[in-house]
């Protein structure tokens, strides 16, 4: 049995196509089609706000805005292909598992219920700043008395990915969600893997 701490956004949840609207609020972008919105794809969210026009010391009052008004659209997020069985199955097999996230405990709580999910998590840790996850991973560590050899972070970000190291607590980065699979490969996770069923392979391993 294992300690698992998933990310959210990028990581369980397909948000980009949200993430990116909001975002493109006001700029040139918010007419882009498909294919120009899709050129986007792989930028971290602090990144894509740049690339949009926004500067970057409007960023986090931006992102707090976006996550309250994400909670009329959390019904349309879905799950990218293959996570709902992989967390099923990980729960399955006595894993302890867990959520860290910037986006809010509402929003999530609302995604997990919107396609049953809600069971398999044992607590949620939300509105993490938008630069910092280390301090939110240390606080779960210590009130739910786990070793940091026990556990594994699972993120889609170059700052999941610092996160974890600065802890020195395992980090396995997935290519799917808003950073590229070239610049993570760069900071040297501890695994990167390009599907959830490379992702539960991994994990199983543990």
């Amino acid at each position: 049995m294992s300690v698992i701490i998933f990310d959210f956004d990028g990581t369980i949840a397909d948000s980009f196509d949200y993430v990116f609207d909001f975002l493109a609020v006001g700029t040139v972008a918010a007419n882009y089609d498909a294919g120009q919105r899709q050129s986007f794809r792989g930028l971290s969210m602090a990144t894509l706000a740049r690339g949009l026009g926004h500067r970057w010391w409007r960023l986090p009052n931006l992102f707090l805005k976006g996550r309250r008004q994400m909670q009329g659209a959390i019904k349309h997020v879905k799950p990218f292909d293959g996570m709902t069985e992989v967390i099923q199955k990980l729960h399955a097999e006595g894993h302890e598992l867990f959520i860290v996230s910037s986006n809010n405990v509402r929003n999530i709580h609302d995604f997990l219920h919107t396609h049953d999910l809600h069971t398999y998590f044992l607590e949620i840790y939300g509105s993490v700043g938008l630069f910092g996850k280390a301090p939110t991973l240390r606080k779960l560590m210590k009130q739910q008395n786990f070793e940091v050899k026990d556990c594994t972070f699972i993120g889609d970000e170059l700052r999941d990915v610092e996160a974890a190291k600065s802890l020195k607590m395992p980090i396995i980065a997935v290519s799917w969600g808003f950073a590229k699979r070239a610049d993570l490969k760069k900071i040297h996770p501890t695994v990167l893997v390009d599907t959830p069923a490379g992702l539960l392979e991994r994990l199983q391993s543990l």
